[in-house]
C-alpha cells in the first residue's frame, strides 16, 4: 500500500486551541494519526485493547442515531487522557510523520480499531484508496507514454468529468472537455431549487485524491458543493481544456481511421471534434422527468420542475402543489413550507426516511481544525464514514431466504433499517395513525432510494401543510387534477419528478455497425462493467446500465473513471488502435448481474417505482454487489473480453519507459 503526500504545515495553533480540538477528537482517530506519525506502531498494543468500542457515534446514514451511553472504563479514559498527550507533544514537534506509509496488517488493525467493525480482507484496498491514504491507484504498471496524437473527448464537466480529467492529465494523455454550459458543475450547478443539498455525508462525497477537511456541515449545500468542485478545477488548471458552451449533438465512430468523430454546436455554429477516445461523463441523471400531464400547458401559473428552478417565481403566500416525495421533494417542500401560503404535496408512494440529526448541522469548529491541522485525522474519518460500504451494505439490499421462511421478512439487515424508519415515523406522528398508515412503505428498504430526514416530517406537521396520496393526471386552468379525480386548485405547481434514464441515447451516437446507441438499446439499455457497450470501441459511458450499486455516486465515478484511464493505457502499451468489448464477455455480464438481481430488494418488490428500472419497469441502473468486489474488477481490462485492433506504427512496448506519479 503507498501513501498520499502528507505535507506539515507550520503549526500555528496554540496550546490551548491545540488541547481543545483533540479533546473533541476520537481517542481511537487520535491513536491512529499518532501512530502514524511518530511510526511506532507498539502504540497499538499498549493503547488499543483499552479503547476498543470508544468510538464515536458517526451520525450519519445507516446507522441507529440514538447516543451511545456506556460510559468509557477508567482504563479506557487513562488511556484515551494518555494518547491525546502524546499526540499533542507529536504535534507540537511539527516534524513530518514517520509512518506515511501502512503495510497492510497494520492498516486493517487500525481501520478495525477505528470503525469498530472488522473490515472483510476484500475491503482492505478499497478502504484504503477511497478513505484517501493513497494517489496510487494505478492496476498497472505503464509502459509507455501515451503519444501526443493520442486524443481523448470526455463529454461533462460535472463530478464524474473532473474525475476523468484529473485521471487523464495524470497518466499524461491529451484530453479536452466538452461542456454545455459556460461553468463546470454538471448537476451541481443546473440543480438550485430551495434546499438542494447534498443528501450523503461530506466527508465520503469527495474525491478520494482530493479531501476537504473544511466542509461547514454534515450535508453541504448545493453552492459549498459547487464550490468545492470549482477548486478542483483550478487546482488542477482543467479549465484551459474545458470548452464550455459546447452542447454535443452526436457521435461516429470512423472505423476505417479507428477514431470517434463528434459534432456539436458552439454559439450556434457547428464544431466537428475527432478523438481516439470518447467518454461520456454525463452520468444517468441529466434530463429532467416531466410527466405527460394532460392539459398542463393550459394551467395559468408557473409550472417549475425541481431540476431547472424558475428563481424569477415568487411562491410567497401562493397555493402550491408539489408533486413527488423523492429526494429533490423532500428538501423543495421543507425549504419553501414557511414561504407558501398553501402547500399540497402529492406523493405515488411513500418513502423508506431515515433518521438524520445532523442533515442541517454545522461541523464542530474543533472537528474541522483537527482534520485540516493534523496529519491523517481527515482519512481516519472518512474511513468511519465509509465503513458501513466497506463491510455489507450489499446485504440490505438482497433477500436472505431461510430468514424469509423463518420469519416472513426479507433480510436482517434490511429488516432492521425498516423497523429504524418505521420507529422514526411512529416518534413524529404518535397520535396520528393515519399519517403513519399514509407514510409507511409497504415495500422493503432500497427498493427505492431511502431517504435521509431534511425536517420533512416536522413540515408536515405544519397547519399549512398537507399530504395525499395519487399520481398526477390532467390539469386546467387553475387547478390540477389527480387520477382518481381529486381536483386540487392552485396557483402554482412544483415537479420534484426526477430524471429519464437515457444512457447516452440523447444523443446521436452511431458505433461501428452503423446503429446508433438507442437501436443497440432496445428493448433495453445493458453494458459490460457498467459502462462499456459491444460495437462501441473506445467508448466509455459513465453510470451507464449496471453500474450504480448501495455506494456514493463518488465512489462510483471514481471507480469507473480508474477503469476507462486503465483501458486506454492497455491501448497504448500495446500499441492498440482500438479495444471494442465482445458481445459474448457482454452477454455473460448481463447474464450473472439479472440473475443476482431476481433476489434483490428492487426486483423482489417491482411495485416500488424507484429510478432504479426504465420505462417498461426492468431494473437497468443498480447492481446487486458489494462494492469491494466491483472495485478489484475494475481494477485493469481483462483483456480476453476484448476484440483489439492494432496500430500499424507501433508495436507492443516492453518494459516501462518512465516511472510516472499517478493517481
Amino acid at each position: 500500500m503507498q501513501s498520499a503526500t502528507t505535507q506539515v504545515t507550520e503549526n500555528t495553533m496554540t496550546s490551548q486551541e491545540l488541547e481543545s480540538i483533540t479533546e473533541a477528537l476520537d481517542p481511537v482517530v487520535c491513536l491512529a494519526a499518532l501512530i502514524q506519525i511518530t511510526g511506532d506502531r507498539s502504540l497499538l498494543h499498549r493503547y488499543g485493547p483499552a479503547l476498543e468500542g470508544s468510538q464515536h457515534v458517526v451520525k450519519e446514514a445507516f446507522v441507529d442515531f440514538g447516543e451511545d451511553e456506556r460510559a468509557p472504563s477508567p482504563e479506557a479514559e487513562r488511556a484515551a487522557a494518555e494518547v491525546r498527550d502524546r499526540l499533542r507533544q507529536a504535534v507540537k514537534a511539527g516534524r513530518p510523520p514517520i509512518m506515511p506509509h501502512l503495510d497492510r496488517q497494520l492498516f486493517h488493525a487500525l481501520a478495525n480499531l477505528v470503525t469498530g467493525v472488522e473490515i472483510p480482507a476484500m475491503s482492505l484496498d478499497p478502504a484504503y484508496q477511497h478513505a484517501g491514504f493513497t494517489t496510487d491507484t494505478r492496476g498497472r504498471e505503464p509502459r509507455r507514454l501515451p503519444p501526443a496524437d493520442f486524443k481523448v473527448l470526455v463529454v461533462g464537466a460535472g463530478m464524474m468529468g473532473i474525475n476523468a480529467a484529473v485521471k487523464l492529465q495524470q497518466a499524461g494523455f491529451e484530453f479536452t472537455i466538452l461542456e454545455k454550459l459556460d461553468a463546470v458543475g454538471g448537476n451541481w450547478l443546473e440543480n438550485t431549487y430551495p434546499g438542494a443539498a447534498v443528501d450523503t455525508p461530506s466527508r465520503v462525497y469527495s474525491f478520494s485524491f482530493e479531501p476537504n477537511a473544511s466542509w461547514s456541515k454534515y450535508y453541504p449545500n448545493g453552492p459549498e458543493f459547487l464550490s468545492y468542485l470549482e477548486r478542483v478545477t483550478d487546482k488542477y488548471s482543467l479549465r484551459e481544456r474545458i470548452d464550455f458552451g459546447t452542447r454535443v449533438e452526436g457521435a461516429t465512430w470512423d472505423d476505417a481511421r479507428k477514431l470517434w468523430v463528434v459534432k456539436s454546436v458552439r454559439d450556434g455554429q457547428p464544431v466537428t471534434y475527432e478523438a481516439n477516445a470518447l467518454i461520456m461523463a454525463v452520468g444517468p441523471n441529466n434530463e429532467p422527468n416531466y410527466p405527460r400531464v394532460e392539459g398542463l400547458d393550459t394551467f395559468k401559473g408557473p409550472v417549475i420542475h425541481s431540476a431547472q428552478w424558475d428563481h424569477s417565481v415568487d411562491l410567497s403566500g401562493k397555493k402550491v402543489v408539489l408533486v413527488g416525495t423523492g429526494c429533490s421533494g423532500v428538501q423543495v417542500a421543507t425549504a419553501i413550507a414557511d414561504k407558501v401560503g398553501e402547500l399540497v404535496i402529492v406523493q405515488r408512494q411513500p418513502e423508506h426516511i431515515l433518521p438524520n440529526p445532523t442533515a442541517h448541522a454545522p461541523v464542530e469548529r474543533e472537528e474541522i481544525r483537527a482534520m485540516e491541522a493534523i496529519p491523517f485525522v481527515a482519512q481516519w474519518k472518512r474511513l468511519q464514514s465509509l465503513a458501513s460500504q466497506m463491510v455489507d451494505m450489499h446485504g440490505m439490499v438482497m433477500k436472505d431466504e431461510d430468514y424469509a421462511a423463518e420469519t416472513g421478512g426479507f433480510g436482517p439487515i434490511n429488516d432492521g433499517m425498516r423497523m429504524l424508519c418505521e420507529g422514526y415515523l411512529k416518534s413524529h406522528f404518535p397520535d396520528d395513525p393515519a399519517m403513519v398508515k399514509l407514510l409507511t412503505p409497504d415495500f422493503p428498504v432500497f427498493a427505492k432510494r431511502p431517504i435521509l430526514d431534511c425536517g420533512f416530517y416536522d413540515t408536515l406537521k405544519k397547519p399549512q401543510v398537507s399530504i395525499l396520496r395519487g399520481a398526477l393526471k390532467a390539469a386546467e386552468e387553475g387547478a390540477v387534477i389527480l387520477a382518481d379525480g381529486t381536483r386540487i386548485e392552485c396557483d402554482a405547481v412544483v415537479l420534484c419528478t426526477g430524471y429519464k434514464l437515457h444512457f447516452g441515447r440523447q444523443f446521436d451516437i452511431v458505433g461501428k455497425a452503423g446503429k446508433t446507441l438507442g437501436e443497440t438499446f432496445e428493448p433495453y439499455p445493458f453494458s459490460y462493467e457498467g459502462m462499456l457497450v459491444p460495437g462501441f470501441p473506445n467508448f466509455v459511458l459513465g453510470g451507464g446500465p449496471y453500474s450504480f450499486l448501495v455506494a456514493n455516486h463518488a465512489v462510483v465515478s471514481e471507480q469507473q473513471m480508474h477503469y476507462a484511464v486503465e483501458l486506454l493505457q492497455w491501448m497504448v502499451d500495446d500499441g492498440l488502435s482500438s479495444v471494442d468489448v465482445t458481445e459474448e464477455a457482454t452477454r455473460a455480464f448481463v447474464e450473472d448481474v439479472d440473475a443476482e438481481l431476481q433476489n434483490s430488494a428492487w426486483v423482489q418488490c417491482g411495485d416500488a417505482h424507484g429510478y432504479y428500472r426504465d420505462q417498461g419497469s426492468k431494473v437497468i441502473l443498480a447492481i446487486p454487489r458489494h462494492n469491494s468486489r466491483i472495485w478489484h474488477d475494475l481494477r485493469k481490462p481483462r483483456e480476453a473480453d476484448f476484440t483489439v485492433t492494432r496500430r500499424d506504427d507501433m508495436a507492443p512496448a516492453g518494459e516501462p519507459e518512465v516511472s510516472m506519479l499517478t493517481i
